[in-house]
């Protein structure tokens, strides 16, 4: 049986995109969870705005420490 799903980070949608991207080229299997309305309605600021960045359990650790490195690279890239 597969892994129960785990989110890694909240974020608007095309921030979403961003980390899926950056997930997935590391080899995360990676799925996108967002109310419908949201996109309906062009909703980006309301939680009905925010998407959940999923991955297997079992990779949940090394996708946060993923995330995290990049966002350090980001701070620190920007003196």
């Amino acid at each position: 049986m597969p892994d129960q799903w785990v989110t890694v980070a909240v974020r608007d949608w095309i921030e979403a995109q961003l980390i899926k991207g950056l997930l997935e080229s590391s080899g995360f299997l990676v799925r996108l969870q967002a109310e419908p309305l949201g996109k309906v309605y062009g909703l980006t600021v309301s939680p009905m705005g925010m998407v959940l960045i999923q991955v297997p359990e079992s990779l949940a650790e090394q996708a946060r420490a993923l995330l995290a490195a990049e966002k350090g690279e980001e701070t620190s890239g920007a003196g």
